[in-house]
């Protein structure tokens, strides 16, 4: 079986998409932990472990959320741009598009 190659586009469009189910998934980690801790009664053994992840969640999924919109963004600008938008450019004198 083979496989299609893949331009290196596509494969960091998949990894971007991955990445936004993390920090989906790291958002609702943060959500849980947080309404764990609101929990009565608890020890404060647990209530500094659950405080802890719920920090650790927090910071990854900021983290994760920064990095999501940051390489979105690259993402966009190599994209390839599609002729009729090129077009539209150079016909409106856009500059870096004139002929």
């Amino acid at each position: 079986m083979t496989t299609p190659n893949r331009s290196a586009l596509e494969i960091a469009h998949d990894a971007h998409d991955d990445l936004g189910g993390a920090q989906l998934a790291l958002s609702k980690l943060e959500s849980l932990m947080h309404a764990a801790l609101a929990a009565k009664p608890m020890s404060p053994h647990v209530y500094n472990l659950l405080d802890i992840a719920w920090n650790l969640a927090a910071d990854a999924d900021n983290t994760t959320s920064g990095a999501f919109e940051e390489i979105g963004k690259a993402i966009e600008n190599c994209a390839p741009q599609n002729v009729q938008s090129e077009n539209v450019a150079q016909e409106s004198g856009v500059a870096g598009h004139e002929s």
